[in-house]
């Protein structure tokens, strides 16, 4: 890895998601047109109070979390039941129903597969992900092509050496 200042440093990402819902064979999501990890923590400080002023002097965080939001423009029953926490059927003739709001949770490992021209890549594994709706579902589209959001939680995996974790990300360097 080129250490910075570097201009090999610079990243303009893309790459495609697979999906493997728990019991069920991995599908690629697609095209992404955004994809973007949130990692979130509760903030506990302890405050000093001796000295005449209250001061931070320990700072703990709780709570850890982490959140993926995928945009697709590629509207597949399969994607649409992760937005809409469905069972999908085969009705024949290539045709698919989704029964809404069937499922009480959409589970399964997700896998980012950076393969950007420019910059490092990234690759993340996430092995336990839970999909809920986040956004909304437009079956008519103006002078754009359509698009769903879909988010999910990733969630702590525990390891045999009692450690823990959201999943892994590795970053390559630039070919």
């Amino acid at each position: 890895m080129a250490a910075s200042p570097s201009t090999t440093n610079y990243f303009q990402g893309t790459g495609y998601c697979l999906w493997t819902p728990e019991g069920g064979s991995q599908i690629d999501l697609g095209n992404i047109v955004e994809c973007e990890l949130t990692p979130s923590v509760d903030k506990l400080e302890h405050k000093k109070t001796r000295g005449g002023s209250k001061k931070t002097d320990f700072t703990q965080y709780n709570n850890q979390a982490v959140q993926i939001r995928i945009v697709l423009d590629e509207i597949t029953a399969e994607n649409l039941r992760l937005m809409f926490m469905s069972e999908v059927s085969n009705v024949g003739a290539g045709a698919n129903q989704i029964k809404l709001m069937s499922e009480s949770i959409i589970k399964g490992a997700l896998e980012f597969v950076g393969d950007n021209n420019v910059g490092n890549t990234v690759h993340g594994v996430f092995p336990s992900v839970s999909f809920g709706p986040t956004g909304s579902f437009s079956p008519i589209s103006g002078d754009d092509f359509g698009q769903i959001e879909i988010t999910g939680d990733l969630l702590a995996t525990e390891h045999t050496d009692g450690t823990s974790d959201f999943g892994t990300m590795t970053v390559t360097d630039q070919a």
